[in-house]
């Protein structure tokens, strides 16, 4: 204690004699008239009736209530259908206080039925009664028969239990004890020990932060239930839901732990004093809301040396010696499927078998679940609100209506605060508790598909009336907005979990400002991608194909914004300059896609545009073999580009007519001069991609005229080009030609085709590692390993297959002289991508790849 601090002055009722005093604890309005009938039955039996409204009204309520049940002896409680008023500050009804005050008191509880209208929190609370082994709890229907049965139980406790209760006045009181979770917890299994090992090693302050609905609370209750043999003097669970002033919480930890704190003595006081030599844990549940709560929480800490804290809050308290702890969502399964039972899809199946125990899914079912839990984040609320859904709803229709809002997502379970019966009401709760700027950054920031750098967000949600750093920090402490967790990124880039991007969502569509946020959204990766066009076609090619890696998400949803408010020219803009992007992520599907619905839509624009949008129609139809009408798009498409003097664009006119050329009429001199045309322009321009492109093609073409001799110098000069930009894809596919072109003669190199398999299993190119297997192929033929020569022209059937891709004509025909021409496989047979890398790296690049090979 405090030097010079008071002490306690403990308040006494005096009563006109000091027989044993029957404190009476109810709702004062709707039981009055049992109220009365109990004061004279008690009479009735010379003892003492303690009631609140006989005290003097003065004194605080809560004071002065807290006083006539110490000095009482015995406790009788009667209950109907209101819970009770909760006080500010408190997270519990005075009639539920009254209740857990009454220690090891004997307790008499009655409750009146039929109660049609009973409120959830007083149904919780009688089922309390029912675990509590120092209790006796009793129904009636009418005050005779009430009256009836607290005489008779007075009587019987007087003669065969008061008296042994009495016998040990000097025992202890007991230790407080944390709560402990009513289900069972899953996934929390490492979380659990990282808290325990903090707690363990003496950390002072440990804050759990997270979003709502993640489990805070539930992780501080089962890290803390193991944790009591540590803390001989107790661990002290104290919600903080309810509280709104700092000023209130020492107030509210000291009526939790059973301080009395009468007279003139401050909570602060009296709790420094009851903390003097003892080691506690005090845990203090949902800080978030209480503003300036950082001096209590020091104050408590440096007053109390014994004295740790666990804390859990949406944002840490940023004190000196806190350790924050982020909590994060449940383990997911994987996009793949599988049968893998994660922590969500556990927690989903326990939650939903509690309401229906019958319920069993099948395949689809568990599949649909699987997808519930991605949609949700995890969150161990939103995963349950949505279980118990599972009584009117099958899981496909559960996650069916996902997608129409977060309505869905309530529930009307009595052991959930207030702000937890919805996800929406979760949700609220924390943007209520943010400034007027984080609230507009907030939903400004929904528009982000995927992650977002801070650059991207000051762009697209900066308006001159926001500090999108500062706001973004609030954001970040609020845990709102999150962290990405990949370390391939370039740069610090965030993230929001679904749930939050929603409800986010729905707040900027109220907000008269989705219009404009979106315009900002289009231009800004309109104008990433006019940045980055040069680039994926020229030197930095992987930093910038890593940065579109990052904004893959943020490209569709751009995509789908910009054709949705019908802004088709920055839509056919957007996919040219990232039809690079695409082609070396083996991606041309999506981009594709988008093209056949611009067409589709028959809309107008620009002349430019709508040379592109030919131009690169035919280039994807020509990859399938599709080649109808390519003449005349492409030379539409030549005519505007020559107008306007777009020279890239003629260069890739050219090259893909070379295509045409051949495959659509087999016309080798044609290609050639298509090709040599497209050379000369991207030369003009000191384009070295279009030059190795070009370099390469021309090889082909030579190689199916039998000039091995040109169609290899061709690849020189195209590996030349290549590697002055470091481009990796092209690089490699000119090396698995040089490797296919003579792979059984005098310039057969093997180290081709181990630097080949280097870059593409490195990189993951899944179009030159068909390039790769059929290079191998033909090597391992001609040195008579057959069965490795089989196995890899089936990996790369399957995967060309995945990609609808064919091999250039004169691979076709190296491989069917060779006779390794495979049957088209089974659509079924799905490739592994894995499995190929895996096969490349054995074959070409373990060890003892050099060394000579069995034949089949």
């Amino acid at each position: 204690m405090a030097t010079g601090a008071p002490k306690p002055i403990p308040a006494v009722i005096r009563t006109p004699d000091q027989r044993l005093r029957v404190f009476i604890s109810s709702t004062l309005g709707e039981l009055a008239p049992e109220r009365l009938a109990i004061k004279a039955a008690i009479e009735r039996l010379h003892l003492t009736p303690v009631m609140f409204e006989d005290g003097a009204r003065p004194h605080a309520p809560r004071t002065l209530y807290r006083a006539y049940l110490a000095q009482s002896h015995i406790f009788v409680g009667i209950y109907w259908q209101r819970y009770g008023w909760i006080g500010e500050g408190e997270s519990v009804s005075g009639l539920e206080d009254e209740y857990r005050l009454a220690g090891d008191r004997p307790r008499l509880l009655y409750i009146k039925h039929p109660a049609a209208e009973r409120e959830p929190r007083l149904t919780e609370l009688l089922r309390q009664f029912q675990a509590d082994g120092k209790a006796s709890y009793k129904r009636f229907g009418s005050t005779e028969e009430l009256v009836s049965l607290v005489e008779r139980d007075l009587v019987l406790l007087l003669s065969e239990r008061f008296e042994a209760a009495a016998a040990h006045p000097d025992a202890p009181a007991p230790r407080p004890r944390p709560p402990q979770p009513l289900t069972r917890t899953f996934g929390r299994e490492n979380e659990i020990r990282a808290v325990q090992d903090y707690l363990k090693a003496g950390t002072r302050l440990l804050t759990l932060s997270g979003p709502g609905g993640v489990g805070k609370t539930r992780l501080a209750q089962a890290a803390v239930g193991a944790l009591e043999e540590a803390y001989p003097d107790g661990i002290c669970f104290v919600p903080l839901q309810t509280v709104t002033q700092a000023s209130l919480v020492a107030r509210v930890v000291v009526d939790q732990l059973g301080i009395r704190t009468e007279g003139t003595w401050s909570p602060e006081d009296a709790l420094a004093s009851h903390l003097a030599g003892r080691r506690v844990l005090i845990v203090l549940d949902n800080l978030e809301q209480i503003a300036g709560v950082q001096p209590v929480i020091r104050q408590m800490l440096e007053r109390s040396p014994g004295l740790q804290v666990l804390a859990t809050s949406r944002r840490a308290l940023r004190l000196g010696g806190e350790q924050e702890f982020p909590g994060p969502p449940l383990p997911l399964p994987g996009e793949e499927g599988g049968t893998t039972m994660e922590p969500a899809v556990e927690l989903f199946l326990d939650r939903a078998r509690a309401v229906d125990p019958r319920f069993a899914p099948d395949a689809a079912g568990l599949a649909a679940i699987a997808e519930i839990c991605r949609r949700l984040d995890g969150l161990p609320l939103a995963i349950e609100l949505a279980a118990a859904r599972i009584r009117l709803l099958a899981p496909q229709d559960i996650l069916q209506r996902l997608s129409s809002g977060l309505d869905l997502l309530s529930t009307r379970s009595a052991d959930l605060p207030a702000r937890q019966q919805t996800l929406r009401a979760t949700l609220d709760w924390s943007y209520e508790l943010l400034s007027a700027g984080e609230r507009s950054l907030l939903a400004r920031l929904s528009a982000f598909e995927g992650s977002f750098s801070l650059e991207a967000a000051t762009i697209v949600c900066g308006d001159g009336s926001l500090d999108v750093v500062e706001d973004l920090t609030g954001l970040l402490d609020s845990s709102l907005i999150l962290p990405s967790e990949d370390p391939a990124y370039l740069e610090p880039r965030f993230r929001m979990l679904q749930t939050v991007r929603s409800y986010a969502a729905d707040r900027l569509a109220h907000s008269g400002e989705a219009d404009a946020v979106h315009t900002r959204y289009v231009a800004w990766l309109l104008d990433l991608s006019e940045r980055a066009a040069p680039f994926l076609c020229g030197p930095h090619q992987r930093d910038w194909a890593a940065r579109f890696d990052a904004e893959r998400a943020n490209l569709r949803a751009v995509i789908r914004t910009a054709l949705g408010a019908g802004d088709f020219d920055s839509a056919v803009k957007l996919i040219w300059n990232t039809l690079v992007f695409f082609e070396i992520r083996d991606a041309n599907a999506e981009p594709q896609a988008w093209v056949r619905e611009i067409i589709a839509k028959k809309q107008t624009l620009s002349p430019q545009n709508q040379a592109r949008l030919r131009l690169a129609d035919v280039m994807f139809r020509a990859a399938g073999r599709d080649l109808e009408g390519a003449d005349a798009a492409l030379a539409a498409a030549r005519a505007v580009f020559a107008a306007h003097a777009l020279r890239l664009e003629l260069a890739v006119t050219m090259m893909v007519w070379s295509d045409v050329h051949l495959h659509l009429r087999n016309d080798l001199a044609a290609a050639r001069a298509a090709l040599q045309e497209s050379k000369r322009l991207f030369a003009s321009l000191d384009h070295d991609w279009g030059v190795a492109r070009t370099q390469i093609m021309m090889s082909l073409l030579h190689w199916m005229d039998g000039k091995a001799e040109q169609a290899r110098a061709c690849l020189g000069d195209a590996l030349v080009h290549s590697r002055r930009i470091e481009n990796e894809p092209q690089i490699a596919r000119a090396l698995c030609l040089l490797a296919m072109i003579d792979p059984g003669g005098e310039c057969a190199d093997p180290q081709l085709l181990r630097d080949a398999a280097e870059i593409v299993v490195r990189g993951r190119y899944r179009t030159e590692a068909a390039a790769c297997l059929e290079a191998l192929a033909l090597s391992s033929h001609q040195a008579g390993r057959e069965a490795e020569a089989q196995e890899a022209v089936s990996l790369s059937n399957r995967l060309r297959r995945q990609l609808q891709l064919w091999p250039p004509p004169p691979v076709i025909g190296a491989l069917s002289a060779a006779g390794l021409l495979a049957p088209r496989p089974d659509p079924a047979d799905k490739p592994q991508a894995d499995a190929t890398f895996a096969f490349l790296a054995e074959r070409l690049l373990a060890p003892q790849a050099g060394a000579a090979r069995p034949t089949g």
